[in-house]
C-alpha cells in the first residue's frame, strides 16, 4: 500500500499517491526497486474493487509540482567543515533539500562529519573534484573521476544515491565554474548526468546531449551571498527572482558557499524561509533532479512502456512473517506462490547493502519456506540489528522487516 495524500498535505519526494477528484487523475510517486524497470500499479476503491486506469504519462516534476526548488553549496572542506555542518543543519531545519560539493581531499574526521550529516537526512553528495583546481588540470581523471571514487569509498551514501550495493554520484560541481570540453568528456567517462558552472539565470532543465550520454552544463538562478563577496543579500531580488521562476513553473536553483553564508543576517533566513515549505513546490536534491529527468525525458520514451492490462496479472506471491521474529540465531521465511516462478530472496541490511543472497531458483506453485542462520555472503555472523528480507518473483516484490537479538 502506498500512503494517500491531499493537495493540502506537505510531502516531499516520498512514495505517495494524490487523488485529484476534480480531474479524475490520480499522481503515483513510487520508486524502481533494486531488482526490476518495472512498476506495477494496481488502484482499488473503499470496497477494495479494482478500479480501471490508464498511463497518462510521467509530470515534469514530482507530483506533478508546478516548480522546483534545488540548492547547492560548494567547497566542502577540513578548513571550512564547521560552516558545512551548520548550513546543513539550517537547511534541514526548513525542509529543503542541501546538495554540497565536496573536495574530497579530506581528513578523514571531516569524511565523519559529512557521513554524520549524510545520516540525519537531506543532503546530497556531488563533486567537486579533488583539489578544486584551475583550468586546465593537471590530472583531469583524478580530478573529475578520482573525486567520485572518494566519495563512494569514504561515505555510505543513502537510498537516493544507491540501488541494492550500487552507490552513485550523479552531479559534478566545477571549481570556479571552469570548464572545457575535455571535462566534458571526462564528466562523461565518470557517468556523472549533470556538471553544474557558475553562471546565473539558468531556470530549467538543460538539454541532453545522446553523445555524451549526459546533460549539457548548466547554470543556476542566483546566489544567495553576502555584503563582501559575490551573490545578492537584496532580499527583494532573491524573492522576486525565484517568484518569477515559480510563475514561469521552472526551476529554482539557489548556490551557495557556506563560508560566506551570513546566518546572523536577516536577509538569508527570511529568503529561506520565503521559498520553503511549499505544498506546489517540489524541493529536491540536485544530482536527483536530474535523475528524475533521466528517467522521464522524451529521449527515454522508447524504453519506457507502460501496460494498461497489468491489473489481469495474477498477483504471484503471499509473503508470511519470518518466526521467530525477534530471532537468534535462525529464523525461518515463509511465503506462498499463486503460480509457478521465479524466485529470489534476499537479505539486506538497514543501509540497503546485500547481506545475503538466500536462493535463486524456478519454483512450483504452493507454500514455500526457507532459514536464514543471520550469517553474510562470507559465512560470518552479522551484528545485532534490523534487517530486511526481499522475495522477488516474475511479477512481485515484497519485503518486510526482522529483528537479529544477541
Amino acid at each position: 500500500m502506498i500512503d494517500i495524500k491531499t493537495a493540502n498535505d506537505f510531502f516531499n519526494g516520498i512514495e505517495a499517491v494524490r487523488f485529484d477528484y476534480t480531474e479524475n487523475i490520480a499522481y503515483v510517486s513510487t520508486y524502481f526497486s533494486s531488482f526490476s524497470d518495472s512498476i506495477f500499479i494496481q488502484i482499488v476503491n473503499s470496497d477494495n474493487n479494482r478500479v480501471d486506469a490508464s498511463f497518462n504519462k510521467i509530470s515534469k516534476y514530482y507530483d506533478n509540482r508546478k516548480a522546483a526548488v534545488t540548492i547547492t553549496g560548494d567547497d566542502w572542506a577540513d578548513w571550512n567543515n564547521d560552516n558545512f555542518i551548520q548550513s546543513c543543519q539550517n537547511f534541514r531545519s526548513l525542509n529543503l533539500w542541501y546538495s554540497v560539493a565536496v573536495i574530497t581531499n579530506l581528513y578523514q574526521s571531516t569524511w565523519d562529519d559529512i557521513q554524520t550529516q549524510l545520516d540525519l537526512g537531506l543532503i546530497e553528495i556531488v563533486s567537486h573534484s579533488r583539489t578544486h583546481p584551475y583550468v586546465p588540470y593537471y590530472d583531469i581523471e583524478s580530478e573529475v573521476v578520482g573525486s567520485k571514487l572518494d566519495i563512494i569509498d569514504n561515505l555510505n551514501l543513502l537510498d537516493h544515491n544507491r540501488s541494492g550495493v550500487n552507490e552513485y554520484v550523479y552531479a559534478w560541481i566545477a571549481p570556479y565554474g571552469q570548464y572545457s570540453s575535455q571535462i566534458d568528456t571526462m564528466t562523461s567517462n565518470a557517468n556523472y548526468l549533470i556538471s553544474r558552472l557558475f553562471y546565473w539565470d539558468d531556470n530549467y532543465y538543460t538539454d541532453w546531449n545522446a553523445d555524451l550520454y549526459k546533460f549539457n552544463p548548466v547554470g543556476a538562478s542566483i546566489e544567495l551571498g553576502n555584503s563582501s563577496y559575490w551573490g545578492s543579500y537584496d532580499i527583494n531580488e532573491l524573492n522576486s527572482t525565484f517568484q518569477s521562476v515559480v510563475d514561469e513553473e521552472g526551476i529554482y536553483h539557489l548556490t551557495t558557499h557556506p563560508n560566506i553564508l551570513q546566518w546572523n543576517e536577516n536577509f538569508t533566513w527570511d529568503h529561506l524561509e520565503y521559498i520553503s515549505n511549499r505544498k506546489d513546490i517540489w524541493y529536491v536534491g540536485f544530482g536527483h533532479l536530474y535523475l528524475y529527468r533521466f528517467v522521464s525525458k522524451e529521449l527515454n520514451e522508447s524504453i519506457l512502456h507502460a501496460h494498461d492490462d497489468f491489473m489481469q496479472l495474477p498477483s504471484a506471491i503471499k509473503i508470511y512473517n519470518n518466526y521467530p521474529n525477534p530471532f537468534n540465531p535462525a529464523t525461518t521465511l515463509s511465503y506462498e506462490l499463486s503460480i509457478d516462478s521465479k524466485v529470489r530472496i534476499c537479505i539486506y541490511d538497514m543501509n540497503g547493502r546485500l547481506v545475503k543472497l538466500l536462493t535463486s531458483s524456478r519454483q512450483k506453485a504452493g507454500r514455500h519456506s526457507v532459514i536464514w542462520n543471520s550469517k553474510n555472503e562470507l559465512d560470518q555472523q552479522v551484528s545485532t540489528g534490523m534487517y530486511i528480507y526481499s522475495i522477488q518473483t516474475d511479477n512481485d516484490i515484497e519485503t518486510s522487516k526482522m529483528i537479529l537479538l544477541k
